[in-house]
């Protein structure tokens, strides 16, 4: 019997594909499995599986099998696709993304996946193999986060799949066949000590804030901005995040607790951590003054420093002022400063907080202290941080070297004849060392 009923009072119809047709739709999979809510649906399934085969052998036409499958690439994802993922339904994550995952997603597909793929039918695509991985093969190479592309395709013909707009999803082993080229490239090619600054890179970058500061090329409060992400060695959404409330003068003491995301929303900090740190007396000092003059700037303004004010704001594109800054701005600012100092080596918010830990360890500073510092939830992510060689005291080879020696003597006691083996000044390494050691 191809129904029957499941523990859950659902449906089940199980039909075997015919050989034929098997080898014409390339299934390496024989079995028809769907499950539906009422009988009744699973009777018409059954229904319409058999008029499929019977069309499919008149015709030849492999869209007997997937009528639903003539509608667009792109009106798919608008119509069917977006709003399943809004809810979460397209991955087996517990959460529903987030606003700024879904306008990154949306950035995704305006700008990657439906320039190659919207006008197409889902049915010319999943039949087209050689075609979707042409393209995908192609934007690889140019794009480096290309994995997020690659599933998100998936994940379009697993629905389509699922919602029965298509027999099965035949792109999916053809897509996890294809390597992230571009950021495999960039892995390679990026040196260590490109992902940090020196002593003498970061004195230089020092310099010359100091420099545009003072030359009125850089404002007092970016001034105290780039000072504050330095210092507290922080991601750059922590300090954006930064209330008044959250600076203790009395107690010098900053906390982090709070992180603005792209779009310029207040969220937990990564991990929800909640750090207090101790202010250093030269950022103390700077961001006291920069609370006196941020209170005058507001009252011409009209508007009253309060606890809840944010330590760093800036007028927007719409003229908007006061406002959270934006996700790049310290980053703009910094790309400036490059641009008046071209001996600058290329720095950005993120490689300061890698510089600050790598020259914090070679200078001696322990790793579960830097990992402390940076808020890590454990030294294992911290060591990314760090790039540093790892400094090898002792080999195993000198390590069992040094003890054949102790225990050779100790046998040589009792045994004159014993020839304790050593190295010699004239000889590389004595013979009888190296079959004692292969042993």
């Amino acid at each position: 019997m191809s129904i029957t009923k499941t523990k859950n009072n659902t449906y089940r119809v199980r039909k075997k594909y015919p050989v034929d047709i098997m080898n014409s739709l390339g299934l390496s999979n024989p079995d028809y499995d769907k499950i539906f809510k009422t009988r009744k649906e699973a009777k018409q399934a059954e229904l319409e599986f058999e008029n499929r085969i019977i069309e499919f052998r008149q015709s030849s036409n492999i869209s007997s099998f997937e009528l639903g499958g003539e509608v667009l690439f792109k009106d798919f994802y608008n119509d069917v696709w977006l709003s399943d993922y809004k809810s979460g339904l397209t991955s087996s994550y517990t959460q529903a993304p987030s606003k700024v995952t879904v306008k990154n997603t949306e950035d995704i597909f305006r700008l990657h996946i439906l320039p190659m793929f919207g006008a197409y039918t889902l049915n010319y695509l999943n039949q087209h193999r050689q075609f979707v991985t042409e393209k995908m093969n192609a934007k690889s190479m140019e794009y480096a986060n290309f994995k997020v592309i690659r599933s998100y395709v998936n994940q379009i013909f697993d629905l389509a799949e699922e919602f029965e707009y298509i027999e099965y999803n035949r792109l999916s082993k053809s897509l996890k066949k294809i390597k992230p080229i571009k950021k495999n490239h960039l892995r390679s090619s990026t040196r260590d000590e490109d992902k940090y600054l020196t002593d003498d890179q970061l004195f230089d970058w020092l310099a010359a804030v100091q420099d545009d500061y003072e030359n009125e090329l850089l404002s007092f409060q970016d001034y105290v901005l780039f000072w504050t992400t330095f210092f507290l060695s922080d991601r750059k959404s922590e300090t954006y995040a930064l209330q008044w409330k959250h600076v203790d003068f009395a107690g010098n003491t900053i906390y982090l607790i709070q992180a603005l995301d792209r779009l310029g929303n207040v969220k937990n900090t990564k991990g929800n951590k909640s750090t207090q740190i101790v202010l250093p007396s030269l950022l103390c000092e700077l961001l006291a003054k920069w609370k006196k003059k941020q209170q005058s700037e507001l009252a011409l303004l009209n508007i009253k420093q309060t606890r809840e004010q944010f330590l760093f704001t800036y007028c927007n594109q719409h003229g908007d002022l006061n406002q959270k800054l934006h996700i790049d701005y310290l980053n703009y600012r910094m790309k400036s400063i490059k641009h008046r100092h071209p001996n600058l080596a290329p720095c950005s918010p993120h490689k300061l907080r890698h510089t600050t830990a790598t020259l914090a360890k070679l200078h001696g500073m322990p790793l579960d202290k830097i990992s402390e510092a940076l808020t890590h939830s454990n030294v294992g992510t911290t060591r990314v941080y760090v790039n540093e060689n790892n400094v090898v005291d002792l080999t195993p080879a000198n390590f069992a070297y040094t003890n054949l020696l102790k225990n050779s003597r100790g046998d040589s006691v009792g045994n004159p004849e014993k020839k304790t083996p050593t190295i010699s000044d004239e000889c590389p390494l004595n013979v009888d060392i190296i079959m004692i050691l292969t042993l």
